[in-house]
């Protein structure tokens, strides 16, 4: 028996199942790939924060308004060192739902095309006269597809991008607030301002942004099935 004899007694679904290990496999690649190219931009992109925030520090250090004593300094450099975590968290969840989005939605464009191509091979012949090969991959393709198109939705990627962007940027402001002050105490904004009415403000400000809610909806035919609600 030649060689191509045997490869021809080989079933059918032993060939599917390493072509659908293959293409997976592919698949995982490209994703994974993806997301590493996204860290390698977001990491560049944000070394100049990292910088203007040890600036800040070594600013706020060196050069505190002369009112201030050295407890209330303290404090403020301890704030700000609070504020940092918080705006790293958020900016954290941002980095890892939007380097997801960024990944699937490179990889839908692809399948997609794949999929409208072997539709049209299946259009062309007929689904009855099509090839058992052409037709496990259409509903593999299709698959794909619409699970890639439909996850960020369901996990609601981009209310949750938004959302922990703008809890960022608020814990930015405060942070620049409270820089600021180390710099003019009393004076801020124009207006006098005691040290301990001032962190209370501060800390009003940053307990407002406490409460952050993370939502995943799974849709049942009529209603949300699922929600999870997370607090910070």
């Amino acid at each position: 028996m030649t060689p191509l004899e045997k490869l021809n007694q080989i079933p059918k679904w032993a060939y599917l199942s390493v072509s659908y290990i293959a293409i997976l496999g592919a698949l995982y690649l490209a994703f994974m790939v993806t997301i590493n190219k996204f860290e390698t931009l977001s990491e560049a992109s944000l070394d100049h924060f990292k910088e203007a925030y040890e600036g800040n520090i070594a600013l706020t250090t060196e050069q505190a308004s002369d009112s201030l004593t050295a407890d209330q300094k303290d404090v403020l450099l301890r704030k700000v060192t609070v504020i940092e975590h918080n705006k790293l968290h958020h900016l954290g969840i941002v980095k890892k739902l939007y380097k997801n989005n960024y990944a699937l939605l490179t990889l839908f464009p692809f399948l997609s095309a794949i999929t409208a191509i072997i539709a049209f091979l299946i259009v062309q012949k007929g689904w009855s006269l099509s090839g058992p090969y052409l037709k496990n991959y259409f509903i593999l393709f299709t698959t794909l597809t619409a699970l890639v198109g439909i996850y960020p939705e369901v996990y609601q990627q981009e209310e949750g991008i938004d959302k922990n962007l703008r809890n960022y940027l608020e814990y930015e402001k405060i942070q620049k607030n409270v820089f600021s002050y180390s710099l003019t105490a009393p004076l801020f904004n124009k207006d006098t301002i005691a040290f301990d009415p001032f962190i209370d403000m501060i800390n009003m400000q940053e307990k407002q942004l406490s409460n952050i809610i993370f939502k995943v909806k799974k849709k049942s035919v009529s209603k949300s099935i699922f929600e999870l609600e997370e607090n910070q």
